[in-house]
């Protein structure tokens, strides 16, 4: 009878003829190559180049899962570095003093539920290993990706991070001892702005400016309010902030700038501008999209722009990123993006890099001072890379 399958005494043999081949071949008596420990995993430096950013992923479809990547946003190839864990709507922050990251962040006992532990996890810039952790009340505010829920202040000795229960308040971390200093209540306001040495200002429902200045314990020492200036009715600002020398730069939906300097224990309100030509006012160009607004060190702003702005609108992107001259409002450069944009972020230093999150949330790369794309940072890692910061 016959039949494809092989007797099994044949296989047999010609595995056991096949290895007795491979065994005797000259091969065999090179150098073995050495073992690999495992785990094994590379380290990154101290400071990292200008040209790398921080791609904060909230990771919507599993939001305990988010994380922060490290891109080398010149690479053509392998741009990615590293991440660290960042979840619950974690908020991010890198040290410019210390070789440190970290995540405000919250935690489950069972993952999904029970016991909730809030942190401020310190993460090793070299390894993105966890070299400590602080313990925060339970109450940190979970809000998609922001980065004025927790910064540091100037020296950095000292974090604010903010809460919400909805009641609000800012938790005063000494960075240094490791430990909780103070809860501050901020009624009606919302967002840290770090002001002066240890003070910061919160922006309030009824267009006002709220100043808290602490006490080296970290409790309260004065506090003051501005009268109203933001029309909160037809002309909000957004929180969302571009720093350049000290003086902070808001939005609003249609289209003006607030610069603010905060550089002293009392806030200084500067004299608003458009960033609207009579042709751009016309078409009803304005800001949109998530983190709209940043600035690079050589004093220039760059907006996420889209045009027949309307009620709403304010979230939905934009389609060109305008630079302006900080100090004079001036626009400099308008960049068509190749695709629709949600957020932007300029390098700092010398490397002139505008990132954008990107409609399908990717990274796409352009010259920030010509506007030409240069690449797209495809993150396999990252799932929606909302807010992207420079060192």
């Amino acid at each position: 009878m016959s039949s494809n399958r092989w007797p099994s005494q044949i296989v047999r043999g010609c595995a056991l003829s096949l290895l007795c081949i491979v065994l005797s071949s000259p091969a065999s008596a090179a150098k073995p190559l050495p073992l690999e420990k495992i785990p094994h995993s590379l380290e990154l430096t101290d400071e990292y180049p200008d040209s790398w950013v921080f791609a904060h992923d909230f990771n919507f479809a599993a939001i305990v899962d988010g994380k922060v990547a490290i891109l080398d946003a010149a690479a053509d190839t392998r741009p990615y570095k590293g991440h660290i864990d960042a979840g619950q709507f974690a908020s991010f922050l890198a040290a410019k003093t210390r070789p440190e990251l970290y995540a405000a962040q919250t935690f489950l006992s069972r993952r999904t539920y029970g016991e909730r532990v809030d942190t401020i996890t310190i993460f090793d810039r070299k390894t993105l290993l966890p070299q400590a952790e602080i313990i925060l009340p339970p109450k940190r505010m979970q809000v998609v990706t922001h980065k004025n829920s927790f910064q540091l202040t100037p020296d950095e000795n000292w974090a604010f991070v903010m809460n919400f229960t909805p009641r609000a308040s800012v938790t005063v971390v000494d960075m240094i001892g490791r430990k909780v200093l103070s809860e501050i209540e901020v009624p009606g306001c919302n967002f840290v702005f770090p002001t002066g040495k240890r003070s910061f200002s919160s922006l309030c429902t009824d267009g006002a400016l709220a100043t808290f200045t602490l006490k080296g314990d970290g409790s309260l020492e004065s506090s003051t309010r501005t009268e109203p200036f933001i029309d909160i009715d037809t002309d909000p600002l957004y929180a969302k902030n571009a720093v350049i020398d000290g003086i902070t730069y808001f939005p609003s939906f249609r289209g003006r700038v607030q610069p603010i300097d905060f550089r002293g224990n009392t806030p200084r309100l500067l004299p608003a501008w458009s960033l609207l030509d009579d042709e751009a006012a016309a078409e009803k160009w304005a800001p949109g999209g998530w983190q709209v607004i940043d600035g690079n060190d050589g004093g220039r702003l760059y907006v996420l722009m889209h045009k027949d702005a309307s009620e709403g609108s304010h979230k939905h992107g934009g389609t060109e990123v305008w630079s302006y001259e900080a100090v004079t409002g001036k626009r400099l450069a308008r960049i068509p993006l190749e695709r629709w944009g949600v957020s932007v972020a300029v390098t700092r230093g010398d490397t002139n890099l505008l990132v954008v999150t990107n409609e399908n949330m990717e990274l796409d790369v352009y010259d920030a001072l010509t506007g030409k794309w240069l690449r797209t940072l495809h993150l396999n890692m990252a799932a929606n890379p909302m807010v992207v910061s420079s060192q």
